[in-house]
Order: structure tokens, then C-alpha cells, then sequence
């Protein structure tokens, strides 16, 4: 499946979370070693695991603000099933589309942003819903929500 998502929106996805990571930093850097801890993946000081360190290609600006604005758009769509999603679990009917379709920012944010595994955020998701969800859900989630971001970038 993730042959399907064009590789250039998971490289501006990866380009755009290394950019926030940068926000408020000033134009330049105090340092070179400042500019290699920013750029750093994000490491949870609570859980002991291998930090995975990858090149990202160079974003500009104007680049990483479409990127943020299709984030933004895909929040505010998350947000608006959010309480659809309460009345089903609620009610425990199964609707996977919904569920996918909430959880789609969050997951995006999560792998991306903050740099956690899949397994990671599958556990956090369960404990949090209370409805088993897999690492292969998440990654599924993971692509949707990247189609979706590319579906924004390219109109």
C-alpha cells in the first residue's frame, strides 16, 4: 500500500516535521552542534528506544507552510468527526472508516513530528479507546491521512 502514496509526500511530510521542530529558532543557529541536535529526531525521555536518524531533504518556507496548511485542514476534519466518533464508541457500534478518518491527523502527527513507532502509538491508542487497534491499523491510518495531505498539496 504505500507504493501507492507518492514517496514525494512522505519526504515533504518527514521535511515539514524536521521545519517544526525548527520553529522559533531565529533565521540562523548558534551553533553546528545546535543545528545537528534541532534537526535530531524527537526521543520520549520515558521510553528507552534506538533513536532512527534519517536525512531529510531541505524544505523552504513557502513549501512547509502548504504542508502546515493542509495539516491544519486535516485537523480541522479529524476534529469535526471527533464527536461522531464518541457517539459510536459510546454506543460500541463498529464504523472503521470514522475511526480511521479521526485518527488520521493525530497518527500523522505522531510518526512524523515526534518520531514514534508504529507499535508506539498502536499501544497509546488502545489504552486510550479502549478498542484494540493494531500497528498494521496505524500504519494503514498513516497512508490515508498522507493521501489526504496529498490530495491538499496537489489542488
Amino acid at each position: 500500500m504505500s507504493d501507492i502514496i507518492d514517496r514525494d509526500v512522505k519526504v515533504r511530510l518527514a521535511s515539514w516535521a524536521v521545519w517544526t521542530r525548527n520553529i522559533g529558532k531565529g533565521q540562523g543557529y548558534s551553533s553546528p552542534a545546535q543545528m545537528l541536535i534541532n534537526c535530531a529526531p524527537f526521543c520520549d525521555s520515558e521510553v528507552k528506544r534506538y533513536a532512527r536518524y534519517q536525512q531529510v531533504e531541505h524544505i523552504s518556507d513557502e513549501e512547509a507552510l502548504e504542508v502546515e496548511r493542509a495539516m491544519a485542514t486535516l485537523k480541522r476534519y479529524s476534529a469535526r468527526l471527533d464527536v461522531a466518533l464518541g457517539h459510536m464508541l459510546e454506543h460500541e457500534l463498529d464504523d472503521d472508516n470514522l475511526l480511521i478518518c479521526v485518527l488520521m491527523y493525530a497518527v500523522l502527527v505522531r510518526h512524523y513530528r515526534y518520531d514514534e513507532s508504529f507499535s508506539r502509538i498502536a499501544r497509546d491508542l488502545t489504552k486510550a479507546l479502549g478498542k484494540k487497534i493494531t500497528d498494521v491499523r496505524v500504519k494503514a491510518i498513516m497512508e490515508r491521512g498522507a493521501g489526504f495531505i496529498e490530495a491538499l498539496l496537489m489542488s
